[in-house]
C-alpha cells in the first residue's frame, strides 16, 4: 500500500494537464475562485478511477487507442487556450470564469495523464479498486499546491503581461509534453 501511495503522490504532484490548468487558474483567478476546479479534479478522478477499474477487462485495445487520440486533440485545444488566454489578472468576480467542478470532473475521462495513472494503478498494484480510488482522491488534494503557486505569482505577473504570456505558453507547452511520456 505504501508503494501505491507513493505512486499516487508522485503522479499527482508532477506537471500535467490538471496541474497546468490549476496554476493558470491560480494566476488568473486566485485561490478561492479556483477551488471548485480542484475539487472537480479530486472527485472526478476518483470516479474515473472506479470506472476504469471496473471496465478495464472489457475495453478493447482499439477503443483505448481512439480515446488516446481524442484526448490528445482535446489537450492541444486546451493548451492553445491557455497559451492565448488574456494576460489580465482578475480580482474578485471580475470577468472570466475558471473551470468549475463538473467541467473539471468530466475532463478526467479524457485527460491522458489521469487515464494513464488510472490504468497503471489498476493493473500494477493489486489493490481493490475502491481502496485505490479513495487513496488517489485524497492524494490528489496535493494538486492544490499548483493553485497556490499560481496565486503567489500573481503580483509578479500583474506587473508585466509579457511575463504572464511566457508563463501561459510554458504551461501550455508542459501540457503538450505530457503526451509524449
Amino acid at each position: 500500500m505504501i508503494s501505491f501511495f507513493l505512486f499516487a503522490f508522485i503522479t499527482s504532484i508532477t506537471p500535467g494537464p490538471n496541474n497546468s490548468m490549476l496554476m493558470a487558474s491560480g494566476i488568473r483567478f486566485g485561490v478561492k475562485r479556483s477551488l471548485p476546479h480542484l475539487l472537480g479534479i479530486n472527485i472526478g478522478f476518483g470516479v474515473m478511477y472506479l470506472g476504469v477499474g471496473s471496465i478495464i477487462p472489457f475495453v478493447s485495445a482499439e477503443f483505448l487507442v481512439l480515446l488516446e487520440y481524442f484526448a490528445m486533440v482535446l489537450l492541444c485545444y486546451i493548451a492553445i487556450n491557455i497559451a492565448t488566454a488574456s494576460t489580465q489578472i482578475l480580482d474578485g468576480n471580475a470577468g472570466g470564469q475558471p473551470w468549475g467542478f463538473f467541467r473539471a470532473a468530466i475532463f478526467q475521462w479524457v485527460n491522458p495523464k489521469a487515464l494513464m495513472m488510472a490504468f497503471a494503478g489498476t493493473t500494477s498494484y493489486g489493490l481493490d479498486t475502491v481502496t485505490a480510488a479513495v487513496i488517489f482522491t485524497a492524494t490528489n488534494a496535493v494538486c492544490g499546491v499548483w493553485i497556490f503557486a499560481g496565486s503567489w505569482m500573481r503580483q509578479y505577473l500583474s506587473a508585466s503581461p509579457i511575463r504572464t504570456r511566457i508563463i501561459y505558453v510554458t504551461l501550455a507547452f508542459t501540457m503538450i509534453i505530457t503526451m509524449i511520456y
